[in-house]
């Protein structure tokens, strides 16, 4: 794969900084585009305001790429819902991704949906791609619309679009709101952390699952794949099961762990977990397991990265 180059979008955010460091050592050219430079080292970086098709051809003229992943989205953050921006970068960025991945002649666009593209499901159900999608809710129903747009546009230009749903993806580089790293900062400073009861069921993946899925899909998409699949254990595992594990890795009393002292968000979904057979029969992709070591792994990456900073 020497000598392959890439284009990828969201490389500030945590998969796709651990995507574009995967290609670079794996050989690949990388150049990432977006606001905020991920500062990547050996990796190129173009600024863009919008994921707009005028502006994707101001600032890429002459550049060819082998593949395109397309990890930017707007929405992941729970406070950003602003429906405008939602359709603007998850809907009409991606149909500007497609157009210019068939321009410049790239063999595949890989899409990076969301499992919040699925409607609720009953509790024990494995999700699979056949499950009603998201129409009441703006974020899933914005990624869902994207991945449809986009692969119609695709088929009509020749290129080769293939479509992933992740699941719970965790790891370092995540955002500081999230689980993993809002339990491991109070934790590592010896501070009792604020919980639900955590009874939540959640698919749980480590990001480097998630970047080996990546991989492996852009292979299959250029021999035809096309999706959308999940990316997923198919392993239920409650929020309360995780912080215990993450406690344990790092030594730490579950006394801290104060379950039940916040209240469930309106409307939060009990059950979110994904059936992975579909991506494993293409890709031969399957998440390693146990998920304790995962754990265990990733909050000693992360605080690696908090010491280093």
């Amino acid at each position: 794969m020497g000598g392959r180059s890439a284009l990828v979008t969201g490389a500030s955010g945590f998969i796709g900084r651990s995507l574009a460091s995967r290609l670079l050592a794996d050989g690949w050219s990388v150049t990432c585009v977006g606001r905020r430079d991920p500062k990547i080292s050996g990796a190129n970086f173009v600024t863009v305001e919008k994921l707009s098709r005028d502006e994707l051809w101001r600032v890429l003229p002459d550049r060819g790429f082998d593949a395109v992943f397309h990890l930017a989205a707007y929405g992941v953050a729970s406070n950003d819902r602003d429906p405008a921006e939602l359709f603007n970068i998850n809907v009409v960025g991606t149909a500007s991704l497609v157009e210019l991945a068939a321009k410049v002649g790239a063999d595949v666009l890989v899409y990076a949906g969301s499992c919040a593209e699925y409607s609720a499901a009953n509790f024990g159900t494995l999700i699979d791609e056949n499950h009603p999608l998201a129409t009441n809710e703006l974020y899933g129903s914005s990624k869902a619309a994207g991945g449809l747009w986009g692969q119609a546009l695709a088929k009509k230009l020749g290129l080769k679009f293939i479509w992933l749903r992740f699941f719970g993806v965790f790891g370092p580089g995540e955002a500081p709101h999230r689980l993993l790293p809002s339990i491991v900062n109070r934790l590592d400073e010896g501070q009792p952390v604020n919980l639900t009861l955590g009874e939540q069921v959640r698919d749980f993946m480590h990001v480097d699952d998630a970047v080996e899925a990546l991989i492996k899909a852009e292979r299959v998409g250029r021999n035809g794949a096309v999706g959308p699949f999940n990316v997923c254990s198919g392993q239920p595992v409650t929020v309360r099961e995780f912080a215990l594990a993450l406690a344990a890795a790092m030594g730490r009393s579950s006394d801290l762990l104060r379950f039940g002292a916040l209240a469930l968000r309106p409307g939060e979904n009990m059950w979110l977990v994904g059936q992975p057979r579909a991506f494993q029969d293409v890709s031969g992709f399957a998440s390693r397991l146990p998920l304790a070591g995962e754990i265990a792994r990733a909050a000693k990456s992360l605080n690696l990265m908090r010491a280093s900073s």
